[in-house]
C-alpha cells in the first residue's frame, strides 16, 4: 500500500453516486450507502483528503469529506476512474478554481448513464496447509456450533489474505459452511475478545463466543478481528 497524492480530486455528487455503484457492480470492499448520497446537496462538490494504491494492481481507495463538520468515508475504485475525476486548481490568490461539467464529461470512456465494470486482478495468497491447520486447530469443529464433519467446514480467513497478506493459523478460524457465510456477509460478528454478536434478527447464536483453540500459539489475531469487525460494521451501517 502507499499514498497517492490527491492533487486536489474531488467528486461532484453526479460523479459521487455514479463512482459508488460502479463500487456495488464490481463488489468492491469500500462502498457507501446509496441513500445518503441522494441527500447530499447538488451544488456542492466533495473533495478527496487521501488516496491509496490498496493492492498495487489498479485499485484506489479514496478518503471523501461530506461536509464542514468533517464527515469522512472511504470508497474503493479503478485506477482508471480515479484519473478521470476532476481536480480543483488553487489560483495565486488562494481562490480554487472547478473544471466545468464539460470538461468533465469530456474525459469519459462511455457515455453518460451507461454502465460498465473494471475489475482488479487480485492473486489469492493461501498456504496449501491453511486448511488442514486451521481445521486441526480447532479440534475439526466449528468455532460456532456442534458441526465437526469435515465436508461441512471451512478454514476461514478472518481478514481476506489478499488485502493483508496474512495466510497464518491466527487469521483463520474454523466455521461450518452456514456461519461462514454469515460472517463473510457481515450478519454475525466477532469482537477480538471473541465475544459473537449479531446484526441481523433472524439469526439465533446458540453460544455467546466463540470455541478457542487448544493452543494458545494458535489463537485467532485480535488486529485481524478487529480489522474484520470494523469493514463489516461500516458495509451495515
Amino acid at each position: 500500500m502507499h499514498i497517492i497524492d490527491s492533487e486536489k480530486r474531488y467528486f461532484t455528487k453526479k460523479l459521487l453516486i455514479e463512482t459508488n455503484n460502479a463500487a456495488i457492480r464490481e463488489k468492491r470492499n469500500r462502498q457507501l450507502v446509496e441513500h445518503y448520497l441522494e441527500d447530499l446537496d447538488e451544488n456542492k462538490v466533495y473533495p478527496i483528503i487521501l488516496s491509496l494504491d490498496e493492492h498495487n494492481r489498479g485499485e484506489i481507495r479514496v478518503l471523501i469529506v461530506f461536509d464542514e463538520q468533517g464527515t469522512k468515508a472511504f470508497l474503493d475504485m479503478s485506477k482508471k476512474r480515479y484519473n478521470l475525476l476532476p481536480k480543483a486548481i488553487e489560483n495565486e490568490d488562494g481562490t480554487i478554481e472547478l473544471e466545468s461539467e464539460e470538461s468533465i464529461n469530456s474525459r469519459r470512456l462511455y457515455p453518460e448513464g451507461r454502465e460498465y465494470v473494471e475489475t482488479v486482478g487480485r492473486k489469492l495468497i493461501r498456504d496449501s496447509s491453511f486448511r488442514k491447520n486451521v481445521l486441526t486447530a480447532y479440534n475439526n469443529q466449528c468455532a460456532m456450533c456442534e458441526i465437526s464433519k469435515s465436508s461441512l467446514l471451512v478454514a476461514a480467513h478472518i481478514y481476506p489474505a489478499y488485502m493483508c497478506g496474512d495466510d497464518s493459523i491466527n487469521n483463520g478460524i474454523c466455521l461450518c459452511k452456514i456461519h461462514d457465510k454469515l460472517y463473510e456477509d457481515g450478519d454475525i460478528f466477532i469482537k477480538p475478545t471473541g465475544e459473537i454478536t449479531s446484526s441481523n434478527k433472524k439469526v439465533v447464536l446458540k453460544q455467546s463466543h466463540i470455541r478457542m483453540p487448544l493452543n494458545e500459539d494458535d489463537m485467532p489475531s485480535t488486529i485481524r478481528l478487529n480489522q474484520k469487525l470494523k469493514d463489516s460494521i461500516l458495509k451495515k451501517s
